[in-house]
């Protein structure tokens, strides 16, 4: 068991390769393999080795753990409190988190709400983003008639196949709803996506804003 008198975290430069390459060995060491961060928050020692550890990419607090002789330290509390300030400076005020089943609680207490559970990991989040989109989903729940289907796609690009699919599948229900991917990736944006999706498909179908609770890397 490690005790600090003082918890004094900072951020560690992840472009310079010497301190990438400490971070990646520390997570490695705690069963974590590094992912892509904007930031990375750090506890050190007295000898500059890393005791606890969280970093934020966008909205997404990843990576977080806590060296093994040092996890009855008290020291998640403060490090993703720590990140939540930071976020919340940068204007970001729902955030979610990626961790193991095991530090449920933990988030619980500073906020955060279960999305999704698998057998490893579970994600999370302390605003209402989720809640808020299902919502906004429910207010085209009459439109759905007796039967109603729905597609979610990428286009990216859009192509006669993609045409095709939502004509085929409006015939086979009273009430077609399209989604597309939100995540911005190959060719075209999410904004350029969802206008060449409306321009072709909405005689066919109601086309309805994406979100990052479908497919994306968050929920994959």
């Amino acid at each position: 068991m490690q005790t600090f008198e003082k918890i004094d975290i900072q951020e560690i430069p992840l472009s310079s390769p010497i301190f990438r390459r400490k971070v990646e060995a520390f997570l490695a060491a705690n069963g974590l393999r590094f992912e892509e961060v904007d930031s990375y928050y750090v506890l050190l020692d007295g000898e500059g080795e890393i005791k606890a550890g969280a970093g934020l990419h966008d909205d997404v607090i990843k990576c977080v753990a806590v060296d093994s002789q040092a996890r009855s330290g008290g020291l998640m509390v403060p490090l993703v409190s720590h990140v939540i300030n930071h976020a919340a400076a940068r204007g970001i005020t729902n955030l979610k988190v990626f961790t193991r089943p095991k530090n449920e609680s933990i988030f619980v207490s500073l906020g955060f709400h279960l999305i999704a559970r698998a057998p490893k990991a579970i994600l999370m989040e302390n605003g209402r983003g989720l809640e808020e989109y299902i919502q906004s989903l429910r207010t085209f729940a009459s439109a759905g008639g007796r039967s109603a289907g729905v597609v979610v796609m990428n286009a990216n690009p859009f192509t006669l196949g993609h045409q095709y699919l939502v004509r085929k599948a409006s015939e086979t229900v009273e009430h077609l709803f399209v989604i597309p991917v939100r995540a911005d990736s190959n060719i075209f944006t999410y904004e350029e996506r969802l206008a060449m999706i409306k321009a072709v498909c909405g005689s066919m179908a109601t086309v309805l804003e994406g979100s990052e609770y479908q497919i994306s890397d968050i929920t994959f």
